[in-house]
């Protein structure tokens, strides 16, 4: 990993640039025309292992000799300099663009730190490079120290060197939201408020806040299912307890946070197998689906249908009595996959099917039993191939996302005719 610093190099004024004294955090560098002189002296001369000027051919001719001599004068080792430097074409077409953007990329490797200044930026290449910033944190995982700009016209004396790094870290929280709301994956915001430092993120970066959309994108992917609502309330709560004050931009990443979870949260916690319990359920299976978590989606369905033999059962979720439970929702899934004279219980099971059996007729009158029958055991051979990483097939099926979703409306359609009997 190297320390890099890159700075455009530009043709200044009539009589090119003038001579004043830069600024930044409050530290004046020596006079010098040159801002990218001032930055390194006032970051420290022998901070950077590398320094990357580009220019045009006639800036270079220009001024290239003039900055160097700048750095000598700062005492800089001017052997860190790339020499040549990074020679541009002044054309504007997508074609001249793109070879700008080549030309800089492979001056930069995986994992470099890079100080960029772009005051004196030629025409659309600090919107090019703007881009060329973002692909290289992506696919080189280079790390983005600061954009620097020296503000000449705002004070000609004692012009002010800004950081602009902060406009180039929204696209980050940006990117973390995203990759919760798309992929239940809370990573990329724990990195962020760890390592961020000049974004005001006021809700955002705030280790509880983090803390628990960690937990909760825990529960999400582990299928802890009967903890879901409990975690999104959490982040739901501390979310409403900061938003005031926060900027417009954070708060429309705050909205995407809101309008992905808030159909999973309710006023109290579950206990019992009632409608609230199977409609977050519902929530559950399709924040799953839709983000491709397609074992942990089957998972859910087919756990849910053992879940509605406990229909009516007075012990709650979370009770010692759990383990009864369980066999008691594994006999009603068992009874649903297949035909009922083909059925031999033993072992005891005998009176837990007897105590199913009136809910179970009910279903049947009801039209609900048949319909839930017609794709238990298609769901339960899918969940089985998970299971078992498909080594009964010859690799995993192909349409296992169709019919994901198909076996997702089937539940909702179940839990409607449920709702619509007033059997939940």
């Amino acid at each position: 990993m190297q320390k890099i610093y890159l700075a455009f190099l530009g043709m200044g004024g009539k009589n090119g640039y003038e001579e004043t004294v830069y600024t930044l955090d409050g530290k004046c560098a020596i006079k010098t025309r040159f801002v990218q002189a001032a930055e390194i002296e006032l970051i420290g001369r022998d901070y950077f292992d590398r320094v990357i000027i580009v220019v045009t051919e006639n800036s270079k001719n220009l001024n290239y000799e003039g900055l160097i001599e700048a750095f000598k004068a700062i005492q800089m080792n001017t052997d860190i300099v790339d020499d040549p430097p990074v020679i541009i074409s002044e054309d504007m077409s997508a074609k001249g663009q793109w070879t700008w953007f080549e030309e800089i990329l492979k001056r930069i490797q995986k994992g470099d730190e890079l100080t960029v200044d772009l005051t004196h930026g030629y025409r659309s290449i600090p919107i090019v490079f703007s881009t060329a910033i973002y692909f290289l944190q992506k696919a080189r995982d280079v790390r983005l120290k600061a954009v620097y700009y020296g503000a000449y016209e705002q004070d000609k004396q004692n012009p002010p060197i800004i950081d602009m790094k902060e406009f180039y870290l929204i696209n980050e929280w940006a990117e973390g939201v995203s990759r919760l709301v798309e992929d239940a994956d809370a990573r990329k915001i724990a990195e962020l408020s760890r390592e961020s430092s000049g974004f005001d993120v006021k809700v955002l970066n705030n280790p509880e806040l983090v803390q628990a959309l960690n937990d909760l994108t825990d529960v999400i992917r582990n299928v802890d299912i009967h903890n879901v609502s409990e975690k999104v309330r959490r982040v739901l709560c501390l979310i409403a307890d900061r938003t005031s004050g926060v900027s417009s931009a954070e708060n429309m990443l705050l909205e995407l946070l809101e309008g992905k979870f808030l159909s999973m949260s309710t006023t109290a916690p579950i206990n019992g197998y009632s409608r609230g319990y199977f409609l977050i359920q519902l929530e559950i299976i399709h924040l799953l689906l839709d983000h491709r978590l397609f074992m942990q989606a089957f998972t859910v369905m087919r756990e849910m249908i053992g879940s509605i033999g406990l229909i009516g059962e007075k012990k709650k979720i979370f009770s010692s009595a759990g383990k009864s439970l369980r066999r008691k929702a594994d006999i009603f899934l068992a009874m649903l996959s297949y035909d009922q004279e083909t059925w031999k219980f033993r072992d005891g099971n005998e009176s837990t099917v007897d105590a199913l059996r009136p809910m179970f007729d009910q279903m049947v009158s009801y039209g609900i039993e048949p319909e839930l029958r017609s794709f238990t055991r298609d769901l339960t051979r899918y969940r089985n191939g998970f299971d078992h990483a498909w080594t009964s097939t010859n690799g995993a099926l192909q349409d296992i996302q169709d019919k994901g979703y198909a076996f997702y409306r089937n539940m909702e359609s179940v839990i409607n005719s449920l709702i619509e009997r007033e059997m939940i």
